[in-house]
C-alpha cells in the first residue's frame, strides 16, 4: 500500500469519527431542545426551530471535537501522519538549487509598514546565507499615484541597501482584474515557468529563513504536494483588540491547528497567504473563471484559496497544513471595526461558494466539506439571529404568564431538568476549547512563557469575557454583511488599516445605528414581556455599550505587558528585524510623492522606462492632462489621470519644466516655497525609482 492510500484510509477513519461524535452530541441536544419547546408552539414553528438550533448546535460542536482531536495529538507528542514528522532535515545546500520565488501582492497598504516586513525577511534569509537563492517580487495594484510611487521608491531603497546581489522586483499592474488573484495570476503568466515553488505573502505577511527553506524542503521531499500551507500565529499586536486576537491565537490556535491538520492530512485548505506552491500544477489546474450567475454569484471570484485548494486536490496533488513548522507570522487587524471590514469582504467571497460547490464538478468531498465550513462560518450569525426570534416568539406563544423561553426555562419539571442538562453540555461546546488549551499548555510546560499558570487563567478568562461581549455585535453585523452580499450591493476591496484606533466621534458614528436598534429592541421585549428582559440583556447590552467597546479596544494599553504571549519574552529574528527597519526619508517639506516625482530633475531625462511613447489621440490627451495639472495642479486630475502622467515619461518630463516654470498664480508655486524652505533646513536625499539614471539632487536644483 502507498503512502498516499495510508494516510487517506487514516483520514477517513478520523473523519467519520470526527462525524459520529458531531451526530451523536447533536441529536442528544435536539432531544433535549425539544423537551423545553412549550406544547402550546405550532408544530411548524417547532420544526424550524428545532432545524435551526440543530445546525447551530452541530456547528459549534465540530470546533469542540476539532479541539479535541488536536488535544489528544499533542498529548502524543504531534501527528505521527505530518508531513513535518515523516520528513527528515535536509542540508541548507540541497535546498537552494530549487528555484523559489517570494511574492507579495499589495494594494492601497501602509507602505514603510509592509514593506519594512519583506525587508526583514530578505535580511534573514541573508544573515542565513540563502538570500541569493530566492527572488522577490512586490506585486502591486494600487492605483494612488502617492502610494505607488512610495512604494516603488521604497523598493528601490531597500535594493540599494542589501546590495546589487539581491533580486527584489517591483511590478505594478496598470489593469486591475481580478483582485489578489489576478495579480497573482499576472504574476505567473510573466515570470511562473521560471521558478519551481512560489511562496506567497499576505501585506501584514513575516516569514523566518528557517520556515522558508523548511517549506522548501518538504516540497523538495514530498512530490506529491502541490501547496503546503503553515499556520500563522499573530505577531505585533499594539491595540487591545490586537492583544486580544494574539493571546487567542497562541494561546487555543495550537489546539485548534492541530486538530484540523489531522482530521484533514493530505486535503487541508489553503489560506492565500504564508504558504509554499508547486508552481507547474498550479499553473496547469489552479486558473478561475469568471462566474456566470445570478447577481452575487457574476464576477471574479473573491475567495480564491479554498477553491485553488480544491482545484489542486482535483488535479490528484496533495494539500498540507503544517503547524509545526515555526517562524510563519502575520498580523491583527487593530480595531473592531477593521476586523469587521475584513469580514464583509470574506462574507460576499465566501458565500459565492455556494454556487461554485454547484457548478464545480468532481471535489474531493474533504474540500467540499472546508467550503461549507467557511460558508457556514458567516451563515451562522443570522442562524443565530433567527434562533432568538423564534425562540422568543415560542416563548410568548403560551397562555402561561411566564413565558417558557426554549431550552432555558420551561414550565415541566422534565424540561427543566433538561433545559439545565442542555445549558450545561452547551457551555462545555462553547468554553471546553478554552480549557482544553490551557490544560495543554500546563501539561507541556509552556505556561511559563505565558507568565505564569495563574496569569494564564487569568487572561484566559478576561479573553472569554471580551469574546462573549463581542458575539452579539459580530452576529448583527455579520447578518448584515449576508444582506448585502445576497443583494448584491457594491463591497470595497482597498488596504486595510494595519495601526492606530478609533476616535470616539468615529466609533459612535461607526455603532450608532446598532445602538439604537439594540436599544429600541430592547424597550419592546421589555414593553411585551418583561419577564424575558433578563435573558435578552446579555445579548443587547454589549449592543448598547458598542460604541465605547470599540473605541477602548482600539487604543493602545500603557505600560506593563496586557496579555502576555510567548513572543513578549522571546522575539523571533525577523520579528525583531521588522520592528527596527528604519523607514525610506520623506521629503522634509511634506510634498507628496507625485509632487516630488514632479519637481525632481532626476525625472526631467528619463528614457529607459516600460511605457512606449504616446502617439496621435493618446499623445494629444497626455497634452491636455499636462496643461490642467500644470495650470490648476495636482487636485485637477484623479488617480488614473495622474499616473497615466507618470507612466509616459515625456509627459512627465513636460510637467517638470512646466512646473518649475509656473506662475506666481499657479498651485505649483506654492510647493516650490514649501520645497525651497526645507532645503533651507536640511536637504533631503535624493528620490529615485526603479531604472531611474542618476542626476542632480535636490539641493542643486534648488540652487
Amino acid at each position: 500500500m502507498s503512502s498516499s492510500d495510508s494516510w487517506r484510509n487514516v483520514a477517513l477513519r478520523r473523519r467519520l469519527l470526527l462525524v459520529f461524535l458531531v451526530a451523536t452530541q447533536t441529536l442528544v441536544g435536539m432531544l433535549l431542545f425539544s423537551r423545553t419547546v412549550p406544547e402550546q408552539a405550532g408544530s411548524v414553528t417547532i420544526a424550524a426551530l428545532l432545524t435551526v438550533f440543530g445546525v447551530l448546535f452541530a456547528w459549534i460542536g465540530v470546533g469542540f471535537w476539532t479541539a479535541v482531536f488536536g488535544f489528544v495529538a499533542l498529548r502524543f507528542g504531534g501527528d505521527g501522519w505530518s508531513l513535518s514528522r515523516r520528513v527528515g532535515p535536509i542540508g541548507c545546500r540541497e535546498l537552494l538549487s530549487a528555484p523559489t520565488a517570494v511574492v507579495m501582492p499589495i494594494c492601497h497598504e501602509p507602505v514603510q509598514h509592509t514593506l519594512g516586513g519583506l525587508k526583514a525577511i530578505i535580511e534573514d534569509l541573508g544573515q542565513r546565507g540563502q538570500a541569493r537563492a530566492v527572488d522577490f517580487y512586490v506585486l502591486s495594484d494600487s492605483r494612488d499615484p502617492d502610494i505607488w510611487l512610495e512604494e516603488q521608491a521604497t523598493c528601490e531603497q531597500i535594493r540599494r541597501e542589501l546590495g546589487p546581489h539581491q533580486h527584489l522586483f517591483y511590478r505594478r499592474r496598470n489593469v486591475n482584474l481580478n483582485y489578489k488573484s489576478g495579480n497573482i495570476a499576472d504574476f505567473l503568466r510573466r515570470w511562473g515557468r521560471r521558478y519551481r515553488y512560489m511562496v506567497v505573502l499576505d501585506a501584514d505577511s513575516l516569514l523566518s529563513a528557517n520556515c522558508i527553506t523548511r517549506l522548501i524542503q518538504l516540497m523538495e521531499a514530498r512530490p506529491e504536494a502541490g501547496i503546503i500551507q503553515t499556520t500563522p500565529r499573530l505577531a505585533r499586536a499594539e491595540t487591545r483588540f490586537a492583544r486580544l486576537q494574539q493571546f487567542a491565537n497562541r494561546c487555543y490556535g495550537r489546539l485548534y491547528s492541530a486538530g484540523l491538520a489531522a482530521i484533514q492530512l493530505g486535503e487541508a485548505t489553503y489560506w492565500g497567504h504564508n504558504a509554499i506552491i508547486r508552481v507547474a500544477p498550479f499553473m496547469a489546474h489552479c486558473g478561475l473563471r469568471k462566474l456566470q450567475g445570478p447577481g452575487l454569484f457574476r464576477g471574479p471570484v473573491l475567495s480564491h484559496d479554498f477553491i485553488e485548494a480544491a482545484l489542486m486536490g482535483r488535479a490528484g496533488y496533495e494539500v498540507w497544513l503544517e503547524p509545526a513548522i515555526a517562524g510563519s507570522f502575520e498580523e491583527s487587524p487593530p480595531t473592531l471595526e477593521d476586523d469587521l471590514i475584513r469580514d464583509r469582504r470574506w462574507c460576499r467571497g465566501n458565500l459565492q461558494h455556494l454556487w461554485l460547490l454547484a457548478t464545480m464538478g468532481k471535489l474531493r468531498l474533504a474540500h467540499r466539506m472546508a467550503l461549507v465550513t467557511g460558508i457556514l462560518s458567516y451563515l451562522a450569525s443570522p442562524l443565530w439571529l433567527v434562533f432568538l426570534g423564534l425562540s422568543g416568539f415560542v416563548a410568548l406563544a403560551g397562555p402561561s404568564a411566564t413565558p417558557a423561553l426554549p431550552g432555558v426555562m420551561a414550565t415541566t419539571e422534565a424540561g427543566s431538568s433538561a433545559g439545565a442538562l442542555l445549558v450545561a453540555v452547551t457551555a462545555l461546546l462553547l468554553f471546553g476549547p478554552r480549557l482544553l488549551a490551557v490544560g495543554d499548555h500546563w501539561l507541556a510546560g509552556r505556561t511559563a512563557r505565558f507568565g505564569g499558570l495563574f496569569r494564564l487563567c487569568a487572561n484566559t478568562f478576561l479573553e472569554t469575557l471580551a469574546a462573549l461581549a463581542l458575539a452579539p455585535i459580530r452576529m448583527l453585523v455579520h447578518t448584515l454583511h449576508v444582506v448585502q452580499a445576497v443583494l448584491n450591493l457594491n463591497v470595497g476591496w482597498q488596504g486595510q488599516n494595519r495601526s492606530g484606533g478609533l476616535s470616539p466621534g468615529l466609533s459612535l458614528r461607526l455603532y450608532g445605528l446598532l445602538l439604537a436598534s439594540a436599544a429600541a429592541g430592547l424597550t419592546l421585549i421589555h414593553w411585551h414581556a418583561p419577564t424575558l428582559t433578563p435573558w435578552a440583556l446579555p445579548v443587547m447590552a454589549p449592543v448598547l455599550l458598542a460604541p465605547a467597546l470599540a473605541y477602548w479596544l482600539g487604543r493602545t494599553p500603557g505600560l506593563g505587558t496586557w496579555l502576555q504571549v510567548p513572543e513578549d519574552e522571546q522575539t523571533t529574528r525577523v520579528i525583531e528585524l521588522a520592528e527596527t527597519t528604519g523607514s525610506l526619508s520623506h521629503d522634509p517639506g511634506r510634498l507628496s510623492w507625485f509632487e516630488q516625482v514632479v519637481l525632481s530633475p532626476v525625472f526631467a531625462g528619463v528614457t529607459d522606462y516600460d511605457a512606449l511613447p504616446a502617439t496621435g489621440r493618446k499623445a494629444r490627451a497626455l497634452a491636455c492632462l499636462v496643461d490642467r495639472c500644470a495650470i490648476e495642479g495636482k487636485k485637477a486630475l484623479n488617480h488614473r489621470e495622474l499616473s497615466l502622467i507618470c507612466n509616459h515619461p515625456e509627459a512627465l518630463k513636460a510637467l517638470h519644466w512646466r512646473a518649475w516654470h509656473a506662475s506666481h498664480e499657479s498651485p505649483w508655486r506654492e510647493v516650490l516655497v514649501r520645497m525651497a524652505r526645507s532645503l533651507e533646513r536640511r536637504p533631503p536625499a535624493p528620490v529615485s525609482l526603479p531604472r531611474q539614471p542618476a542626476a542632480l539632487t535636490w539641493a542643486e536644483a534648488a540652487s
